[in-house]
């Protein structure tokens, strides 16, 4: 260690003892003022910089400003002291003892598509780019698929589709692996195969103190424990730098992208409720759809459109699951169409459109049964919403979106253990784990945009609360900023479990503290 550096991080400390504060204690709560968190990441950055030069990236590099901006959503774009980079895992956990020892704030930013600022990045702090943990590894059998953080699901697909394989991952080519596998992950396959989290056989994973563990799924691991907890847990207690994940086979898939024009809004909501009732097309483990309205403007007038993503794998055309979406005539489909494709992996290709990372982008979570009467209500609700609150906001596309979870999908997450998220098929059974999406153009607008979002979502769960058909469940991956899905998780019964793993794993609270991430336990 350089005398500069000795010279540094003595100064930080006796600035926090003048500060009457340990080296532990958390930032930005009030005692300690912004000079004081910016000395800190400049300590930090200074410290990293120093060990481990060849991962440190500095403001105005290229490579600074292309991981700070590589996010999904612009609300996220932030502006960190610098980017560390690690390419090995010794490199992230001798990276992640400086940073401890600096006391500075951290961010872990995997493939960057949570719209929830603060989540991978931050101001006056070190950004942790998982980018360069980006391999794959198959087992000689080809069961298990060994994929890194820092790249995304279509990189993933595409490296498995010559093998005739697949994994439940992320349904837009641009999610990233690594958010989405710690958060929980709704899937094209996850009729048959529950959560993505489910799939998942073992996990590397670097504690708060540079401790890498290696983790299974195994009942007889002394980390057990901490495995359930990375199923559905968010970042809550290490940074995970590799997923073994099983696979299962996958080749042609029936399906695509179908745009509908507003006039054939009423039929299309007629197929999703006759789809979720009870021997429909939701009981069919193999099918998938999300179907979606959208709304923009232009000169403040609406257009409102009807969509449909589906796929339903192997070689079969028009399959009955489906029928009541593909007798609606569309206004549109994708170059590639909705048909029987060779690859299933070009079922996501066709979503490459909604992938942009110029706009800035809001989620909000609210779940429901699914009823004739749910369905439209969650619909007229947004589209009402939205016109009389954002018709002037410049670039503005929102869209009320329906994710069926089935009970075969909660059952075949049951069948291979539990997890985070709490569900039970003979409980919750069969419900729409909406969300409320908006994409617009300028930062004078995104309190605006978040009302909204807030405001149709207390409407919607008043109006399904008082029809009996309001499910708590609130999706970590789908959530915004002021909501709290830790809580909904088994109705916050998971939340003692949940601390005593943080208590075990991170037992000075330093990842609590220190480590940004979109959302609290509690």
């Amino acid at each position: 260690m350089t005398l500069y550096l000795i010279s540094r991080l003595l100064l930080l400390q006796l600035g926090s003892l003048a500060l009457g504060v340990n080296s532990l204690s958390p930032l930005g709560n009030g005692k300690i003022n912004l000079r004081h968190l910016q000395d800190r990441a400049a300590g930090g950055c200074d410290a990293l910089s120093t060990a481990l030069p060849d991962h440190v990236y500095w403001p105005n590099s290229s490579q600074y400003l292309n991981q700070s901006q590589d996010v999904w959503s612009q609300t996220c774009v932030m502006t960190p002291q610098c980017v560390f980079e690690p390419s090995t895992v010794s490199a992230l956990s001798q990276g992640l003892k400086i940073i401890r020892e600096a006391g500075t704030k951290f961010a872990f930013r995997a493939g960057g598509h949570m719209p929830v600022p603060g989540a991978q990045s931050l101001n006056d702090g070190v950004m942790i780019s998982a980018s360069m943990f980006n391999t794959n590894n198959l087992s000689a059998d080809g069961s298990i698929a060994s994929i890194g953080p820092g790249q995304t699901w279509m990189e993933v697909y595409q490296w498995l589709a010559p093998y005739g394989l697949a994994v439940n991952g992320g349904r837009f080519p641009s999610v990233g692996v690594g958010g989405l596998l710690v958060g929980g992950g709704m899937g094209y396959f996850s009729g048959s195969q529950g959560w993505a989290v489910d799939n998942i056989v073992g996990w590397q994973v670097v504690l708060w103190n540079g401790t890498v563990l290696e983790v299974t799924n195994s009942a007889q691991d002394p980390h057990a424990d901490l495995a359930w907890g990375l199923k559905g847990g968010s970042n809550l207690f290490g940074l995970v730098t590799r997923f073994d994940v099983r696979t299962f086979p996958a080749t042609s898939a029936f399906g695509g992208l179908t745009i509908w024009s507003g006039e054939a809004g009423s039929d299309v909501l007629s197929s999703l409720t006759s789809y979720m009732t009870p021997g429909g097309g939701v009981d069919d483990p193999n099918v998938h759809i999300d179907v979606f309205s959208g709304i923009s403007f232009n000169n403040s007038v609406p257009t409102l459109s009807y969509y449909n993503i589906a796929l339903y794998p192997g070689g079969q055309a028009g399959p009955t699951a489906l029928e009541n979406f593909t007798a609606i005539p569309a206004d549109m489909t994708l170059s590639n169409g909705v048909a029987v494709h060779e690859s299933w992996t070009a079922i996501p290709q066709q979503l490459d459109s909604f992938s942009t990372r110029a706009l800035r982008n809001l989620f909000y979570a609210i779940s429901f049964e699914a009823t004739a009467e749910s369905i439209s209500l969650y619909n007229q609700t947004i589209i009402e919403n939205a016109v009389s609150m954002l018709s002037n906001v410049e670039g503005l596309s929102t869209y009320a979106v329906y994710q069926p979870v089935s009970k075969k999908y909660l059952q075949a997450s049951k069948d291979k253990g539990s997890n985070v998220l709490g569900l039970d098929p003979d409980v919750d059974g069969t419900f729409i784990a909406g969300i409320i999406l908006s994409m617009w153009k300028n930062a004078e607008d995104d309190a605006t945009v978040l009302e909204f979002s807030r405001t149709s979502a207390q409407q919607i769960r008043q109006k399904t609360e008082a029809l009996g058909l309001y499910n708590k469940f609130i999706y970590l991956g789908d959530s915004a900023q002021g909501q709290s899905p830790f809580e909904s998780y088994a109705n916050g019964k998971n939340l003692q479990k949940l601390n005593a793993i943080r208590s075990r794993y991170d037992p000075d609270s330093f990842l609590e503290n220190y480590l940004h991430r979109g959302f609290q336990l509690a």
